[in-house]
């Protein structure tokens, strides 16, 4: 939690807390007194800070967003409210809070220099390790956010950072801890195996009643789905977009409409001169009078406070007015007058222009046509599928109604929850979607469900025709696959009893090597590793449990018991045994982490009962129109 306090500053305490706040409000909830206050523009009181529901809602989108793009799907606010998102941005507004109360009561403040520093040193905002006007303004711009908003913002997490920094900054994890969790966590072994591998195993022809008792020992592993024959009618915009026509000049008045959208405005890429006085600005101005170069001058004047960095390419709407209109007037290789900012004086050389693009009306028109085709199929889908619901209210089958709307039934002739059919193969055509197949399983037999509506905006009405329940399969329907499993497990078996074979003779004192010797080609010898005590020993051919009696054993010992490998079973000897020495500081870090953890946790609860949390159920409601959510 607290993500802009996470952003601003480099610490574990900051990154703890987000994981503590999380868990913990699992436990707390996130209100104390949840009521329903008139005042919609206050979303949350925590102590005595309200909280504006745009600071919520600006918080919720920025979570929607990224999680968008970790997961690469796109969220509507819907949908994202659905899967917790919107709860999550309320506790990260709330956590925030609960520390600024704690911070206001504790007196402790932020001055102007240190906020104006950490807007200097974000490296967001950085072209060239120096402080980009432009990167901060379409920053503030893609937040929503004013620029005294913003440096409010800062201290804010300034503040808060201070706060946890007090409480959890001398907190660290002791060396001894350390270095015995290292020393067993990042240990590796090696070892030998003599492998008998099952392949090389002849298991004899089961019998029927070999293969029914296994079946029976096995049945889990053999049980058939419950399968149902459905008969379904989905409307779709897709399935009706080809059909709906749009005149010419209906798509040329589009086109118009979309023109900024079609063009992609000239951008200029220019060098930046910055100095914090006139008077360099201007004497660097003299220098390229005389023959300076531009890129260079910065060097020669570092003395001076000059530096240089390049800007864009931009647009010009994506710079502030004194920039633009300064770099837009300037023609090829030309330095502006000095301009002034917030940051200083700056002078601007051009350095390249791409110009404005127009993507033409041919170019676009298919688009433009399928764009307004879908409106108008999304918009006629909820008459299409009223009439679909009213057919059936008049006594229509499922399948006239369809008919009578423009589309088909289609019938899935046994089909299970995972949209199989009775072979196991996806069904022809492709399955429902995993919420209609879900409503199809849920659903009683030989009636037709009401119409329902899919998160993607599919309508859809099904009748369950038959259903055929799981159970446990037949022999002569799995004879084949039962067949194939109890060779596969009686050649293991094989393996392991020649293993424990061999193994007398490995007790009596003589070497693996030369046993391997002495049976030729029947086994395999074969040393691996390093492997580390978490490793699942597939790379090494061993089996998890393989593993864990290589751990279980001493250096130069044999394991007390065949072990299962990848290709059989084989006798284990650990050969040697690395442990780490030194200082872990990663590992170091993540105890130190948890252990702040620990304190944060409590923290948070005595801030719990120290500071009321009151949400307006009514304000976050208002988030979504009543349609919506």
């Amino acid at each position: 939690m607290l993500d802009a306090m996470r952003k601003r500053a480099n610490s574990w305490f900051v990154r703890a807390l987000l994981l503590v706040l999380i868990a913990s409000f699992a436990v707390w909830g996130i209100g104390d007194t949840f009521f329903g206050r008139q005042d919609i523009a206050i979303a949350v009181q925590v102590g005595d800070i309200e909280v504006p529901l745009q600071e919520v809602d600006r918080a919720f989108e920025i979570d929607r967003r990224a999680f968008g793009e970790q997961f690469g799907a796109t969220l509507d606010r819907r949908q994202a409210a659905s899967l917790g998102i919107l709860n999550r941005s309320l506790q990260n507004v709330i956590a925030r809070a609960l520390v600024d109360q704690h911070r206001r009561d504790l007196g402790i403040g932020v001055s102007d220099a240190e906020v104006a520093a950490a807007i200097r040193n974000d490296q967001r905002f950085a072209t060239d390790g120096n402080l980009d006007r432009a990167r901060f303004d379409m920053y503030l711009r893609s937040l929503g956010l004013g620029e005294a908003q913003y440096v409010e913002q800062v201290r804010a997490d300034i503040g808060r950072a201070r706060v946890l920094d007090a409480l959890t900054g001398s907190i660290a994890a002791p060396s001894v801890l350390v270095e015995r969790l290292g020393a067993w966590r990042g240990e590796t072994r090696s070892g030998t195996l003599l492998e008998v591998a099952s392949d090389a195993m002849t298991a004899p022809e089961p019998t029927d009643a070999e293969l029914e008792a296994f079946l029976e020992e096995n049945i889990d592993a053999f049980q058939a789905p419950e399968y149902r024959t459905v008969t379904l009618v989905t409307l779709t915009a897709d399935d009706i977009v080809d059909e709906i026509e749009i005149d010419e000049a209906r798509l040329r008045e589009e086109y118009e409409a979309r023109a900024d959208f079609y063009t992609t405005p000239e951008r200029r890429r220019v060098g930046q001169l910055l100095a914090s006085d006139r008077e360099t600005i201007e004497e660097a101005r003299l220098a390229l009078e005389e023959g300076a170069v531009f890129a260079e001058l910065a060097d020669s004047m570092a003395d001076r406070g000059l530096t240089y960095g390049p800007l864009g390419p931009t647009a010009r709407e994506d710079l502030p007015p004194e920039f633009a209109d300064a770099i837009f007037a300037l023609g090829p290789d030309e330095v502006s007058e000095p301009v002034q900012s917030a940051f200083g004086w700056h002078l601007f050389r051009l350095i390249e222009v791409e110009p404005e693009t127009v993507r033409s009306f041919e170019d676009a028109r298919d688009e433009i046509r399928r764009d307004l085709a879908l409106d108008r199929a999304i918009d006629q889908l909820p008459d299409l599928a009223s009439a679909l619901d009213d057919g059936i209210a008049a006594g229509e089958s499922l399948e006239e109604a369809a008919l009578a709307v423009g589309t088909t039934a289609r019938r899935f002739q046994a089909i299970d929850a995972q949209g199989r059919d009775a072979t196991g193969a996806p069904v022809e055509g492709g399955a429902p979607s995993p919420e209609i197949l879900a409503a199809i399983f849920a659903a009683p037999l030989e009636e037709t469900s009401l119409l329902e509506e899919t998160p993607g905006g599919t309508f859809y009405m099904f009748r369950v025709d038959a259903s055929e329940p799981s159970r446990p399969r037949r022999l002569d329907e799995v004879r084949d696959d039962v067949a194939a499993l109890w060779r596969q497990e009686e050649r293991q078996r094989l393996a392991t009893e020649r293993v424990e074979a061999i193994m007398a003779d490995a007790r009596s004192g003589r070497t693996l090597e030369t046993i391997a010797a002495g049976l030729g080609d029947e086994v395999t010898l074969r040393r691996f590793g390093p492997i580390g005590r978490a490793a699942d020993g597939s790379e090494a051919g061993l089996t998890p449990e393989a593993v864990e009696a290589l751990f279980a054993t001493d250096k130069g010992n044999l394991a007390r018991e065949p072990v299962a490998t990848r290709n059989g079973s084989a006798i284990l000897r650990t050969d040697a045994i690395v442990v780490p020495e030194g200082d872990q500081p990663e590992l170091r870090e993540q105890l130190t982490a948890a252990l702040r953890n620990d304190v944060l946790i409590q923290y948070e609860a005595a801030l719990r009962r120290r500071y009321p949390v009151e949400v307006n159920e009514a304000a976050i409601a208002s988030l979504f129109p009543a349609d919506e959510f």
